[in-house]
């Protein structure tokens, strides 16, 4: 019977033994990240009395796991997006970077020009400012630039962390499986370890796990692609972008097997990284296609007034080209410049474009809208320049193509951070009109001569570089029935705008006086202006038109400069509607407003998974969590057991030894 008592105290004192332990293993890890609340099971003894064999889990519900770590997916996936994202917007936002702080104080500028045209000092103001709007678009498109590398470089660290968790948690799948069972815990704390790793993991990308009956844990993607195997793990790989090497992609290998994963699809906080990326290069394009569209008008403008060297002007900023990007699988040597057509900066669209050759000589043009593209034309070769005038831009192809050869165009992606100053000097800025009218002094009548419009001094136009030609309109007389004959610098009659027009656009209203057509069919081209008389006129009266010269205090040209502030000059996107036209303050604001609302549902997402992710783990600790108020009543309850069966054992020893006084 004392043997049987003694089994019985020593099975005790085991069993609460093994209880402490595992109680002072959970009081001991409270603070350890990843560590799971352990319980042992006693059993009876069915061979005898006592206790029997005894059995250390850990509390652990799996959906609530699996629920957690889909939940640290969600939230490092937005949060990863919102930080680059948010970054951004607030630089942008500031008042020392916005370019409609830098586009105002330009315009501005032409104001206090125009308020004294034959100064240097409103002129040198000016210059000033035409510097600084240019470093403005410069530092904006490279701080772009600059977050994109990082981004990059994050995805490159990413990419590295994830390959070591991979190889982390098939090692400790391997210990896993070898390890014995029913041990003394240790086990259980490599599973802690490989299920803190994949709660890793789930911060960079979003998976799923398969446990598996030897104990081990698969990993794969969301999507389906394998992570961890059960004799081993795949390594992801950062791929160069093709063609444009920037734009990295991710390659998942699996022994002597490698495929490419979508990046959109990887989730968590890599997924986050590129789905940043993604919203840069929008954003920097359509900061490419203001500056293009800003500088295109202003240039074109200023082409159309006269400057303080009675010449007339040119451009003020030098629009950039770029080169297509050639498909890394191309087999021919075709190459592809895009230029900007001047007079064509408000159809710039901000979209990339492909090139795809269909033969040698043959090709087609694509709009690329993000994933999708639409088919925009196509031509052949030669001749070899190709102009989209619907987009404003022009291609210049050389090499030899070969079919199935292909080009990515990015015309406004670099043209901000490219666009540089090409006027010289303050003189330069063309504020006057070319041209002018004047009326005699020997008019009977009050009527004035002023300038309609000056549209074109390119091609068609009448307006030399230092003179009308001789076939421009130059004299006005009124005959007797009140009509306006126009002539030109040789005395020969041009036409006659008839008396009912009253003067105005008359070079518009120019008829052959025997045929009765139009003398300029399009007044805009050739000869490039026009003149209104308003007021009474006489018969005899006659005016004169000539080229301005010597109209220092002339600021004709240079309202028209600082009018360009509020003209629809830069496209909506690529829409073809009638209202497809806004202003550059207009165009910067609605890039800002885009970025501003693609961000605020970042953070509202962000903040609806971390309450999210706050639930699912408050579920999960409930059960797997260590409470120390339960663990302390539990120490004090199995120290009493323990002492409470060492009395047992005193108490066996006792009979033992009367027992033997006995026999003695």
């Amino acid at each position: 019977m004392s043997s049987d008592l003694l089994s019985i105290g020593s099975s005790g004192v085991q069993a609460q033994q093994k209880l402490l332990w595992t109680t002072g293993n959970n009081i001991s890890n409270i603070n350890t990240q990843g560590y799971t609340r352990q319980r042992t099971e006693l059993y009876t003894n069915v061979a005898s009395l006592g206790v029997g064999m005894s059995n250390t889990e850990r509390m652990l519900n799996v959906y609530s796991q699996r629920e957690m770590w889909r939940d640290t997916s969600s939230v490092a996936m937005y949060s990863s997006a919102y930080q680059q994202l948010a970054s951004t917007d607030q630089y942008l936002s500031n008042s020392a970077n916005s370019l409609n702080g830098a586009m105002t104080s330009y315009f501005s500028a032409f104001e206090t020009a125009n308020a004294n045209p034959n100064t240097s000092t409103g002129r040198q103001g000016l210059m000033s400012q035409v510097s600084s709007l240019v470093t403005r678009f410069q530092t904006v498109s490279a701080t772009l630039n600059d977050q994109q590398r990082t981004i990059n470089g994050s995805i490159d660290s990413e990419v590295k962390d994830i390959n070591s968790l991979l190889t982390g948690i098939n090692d400790l799948n391997q210990q896993i499986i070898k390890a014995p069972k029913n041990s003394d815990g240790t086990t259980l704390n490599l599973i802690d370890q490989r299920d803190e790793m994949i709660r890793k993991l789930s911060e960079k990308m979003d998976i799923r796990t398969v446990p598996q009956d030897n104990g081990s844990m698969l990993v794969n993607l969301s999507t389906g692609q394998s992570l961890v195997l059960a004799n081993g793990a795949a390594s992801l790989g950062v791929t160069k972008g093709n063609p444009d090497a920037t734009q990295t992609g991710l390659q998942l290998t699996i022994g002597n097997s490698s495929s490419s994963l979508s990046t959109s699809q990887v989730g968590g906080g890599l997924g986050g990284l590129y789905q940043a990326r993604t919203e840069l290069g929008p954003l920097q394009n359509e900061i490419g296609q203001l500056s293009v569209a800003l500088a295109d008008a202003m240039n074109q403008q200023n082409s159309k007034g006269m400057k303080l060297n009675n010449q007339l002007g040119g451009n003020i900023f030098t629009l950039p080209t770029s080169q297509g990007l050639p498909n890394a699988n191309n087999t021919g040597t075709a190459a592809v410049s895009v230029s900007f057509i001047p007079g064509k900066g408000s159809n710039v669209s901000p979209n990339d474009f492909e090139v795809k050759f269909t033969s040698a000589t043959n090709f087609e043009i694509y709009r690329v809208d993000g994933d999708s593209k639409s088919f925009v034309t196509g031509g052949s070769t030669p001749p070899r320049q190709f102009r989209l005038d619907d987009y404003g831009i022009q291609l210049d192809i050389s090499g030899a193509p070969a079919a199935g050869d292909s080009l990515l165009l990015q015309p406004t992606r670099q043209a901000a951070q490219d666009l540089s100053v090409a006027i010289t000097s303050t003189d330069d800025f063309a504020l006057a009109a070319p041209v002018t009218g004047t009326a005699s002094g020997n008019n009977y009548g009050s009527g004035k001569i002023t300038l309609a419009g000056v549209y074109n001094t390119g091609t068609g136009s009448l307006i030399n570089s230092s003179a009308l030609a001789a076939t421009a309109p130059q004299q006005v007389k009124i005959d007797a029935s009140c009509n306006y004959q126009v002539y030109d610098g040789s005395g020969n009659l041009l036409g006659v705008a008839d008396a009912s027009t009253k003067g105005q656009n008359l070079l518009a209203n120019l008829k052959d006086p025997v045929t009765g057509t139009a003398i300029y069919s399009a007044v805009k081209t050739t000869p490039g202006f026009d003149f209104s008389i308003s007021g009474s006129v006489a018969a005899n009266d006659s005016f004169s038109i000539g080229f301005n010269t010597n109209g220092f205090n002339d600021n004709y040209n240079g309202l028209a400069l600082a009018a360009l502030q509020n003209a629809d000059l830069v496209r909506k996107g690529s829409s073809v509607s009638m209202d497809n036209k806004q202003t550059f303050s207009e165009a910067f604001s609605s890039s800002m407003s885009s970025l501003g609302s693609t961000v605020s549902a970042l953070n509202t997402s962000k903040t609806a998974a971390e309450a999210k992710l706050t639930q699912s783990t408050n579920t999960f600790n409930s059960e797997s969590g260590v409470s120390l108020d339960e663990e302390a009543a539990n120490l004090i309850r199995f120290q009493q057991a323990y002492a409470a069966s060492a009395q047992i054992i005193t108490a066996a020893r006792s009979v033992f030894d009367t027992l033997l006084s006995a026999a003695r």
